[in-house]
């Protein structure tokens, strides 16, 4: 069950994934079926929206967090642990809301019933372009996720962490390990809490940056795909675009990829 006070984050990443939906329907709808296919290239980095507002909001909270814990000493282990589940699922609520985006792309690019228009044909080079777009728009959002996905995993490597518990000091010790830390010397907490801020705050400026980017990436894509005809190849690479988009949402959003898993 997560924590209410993380309730606001849910209710951000359902509405922006709902206006992203009745922004694919609108612009897929209003097209020609042959040209539907190009919606990926503004319509992939606008399903990636949900994701990075998720990250930003996770960021935000994290710092929170750690500045509440310097205030009032902390929780218990298990309400740490609780509240970074929470946040973890903010962020999945995000890919969620990506993957059921792409989805419904996929549906448009593959329903191409309609009228043939007399379009100019689609040169290489601005199909080239028209992937592009959405595959940059799709590693931002990764690396950025990936980044607060980290500070998660080390923070609740730290806090996981009981003396008298062999089982979980080794799941601990091994997390850390895997990022370079050393498990031992006071030198280790200092290199830890460095690494937790510089995740968290990529987390809120790069969610918000990325953000920003991503619309970017949008509008050129929606420009350039108006009024062209797609051929068979360029169809072929906005499908397995969307299938590529509506995988890793459905496999963060089930909870496949958790970095809160140390085990």
């Amino acid at each position: 069950m997560p924590e209410l006070r993380y309730l606001p984050g849910l209710v951000l990443v359902a509405a922006l994934g709902a206006l992203v939906l009745v922004a694919l329907l609108g612009l897929g709808l209003t097209r020609p079926g042959a040209r539907r296919a190009g919606l990926v290239a503004c319509g992939l980095p606008l399903s990636l929206l949900p994701t990075v507002a998720a990250t930003a909001y996770v960021s935000l909270k994290l710092i929170g967090l750690f500045a509440a814990m310097g205030v009032t000493g902390g929780g218990t282990m298990q309400q740490l642990l609780d509240t970074c589940a929470s946040l973890w699922l903010v962020a999945r609520a995000g890919w969620g809301a990506c993957a059921v985006a792409c989805v419904l792309g996929l549906l448009l690019a593959l329903f191409r019933a309609g009228p043939s228009l007399p379009d100019a044909a689609c040169s290489v080079r601005r199909g080239f372009v028209l992937a592009l777009l959405p595959a940059l728009g799709l590693l931002l959002a990764s690396a950025v996720t990936y980044e607060v996905g980290r500070a998660l995993r080390i923070t609740t490597a730290v806090v996981a962490s009981v003396e008298n518990d062999a089982a979980s000091k080794t799941r601990s010790d091994a997390a850390l390990a895997a990022e370079g830390f050393a498990t031992e010397g006071s030198g280790s907490l200092g290199a830890i809490s460095r690494f937790i801020a510089r995740g968290a705050m990529i987390g809120t400026f790069g969610g918000a940056t990325a953000a920003v980017i991503l619309l970017g990436l949008a509008a050129p894509g929606a420009i350039l795909a108006w009024r062209v005809q797609l051929g068979s190849p360029f169809v072929a690479a906005a499908v397995a675009l969307w299938l590529l988009g509506a995988a890793l949402g459905a496999l963060v959003a089930t909870g496949v990829l958790n970095p809160l898993r140390l085990s």
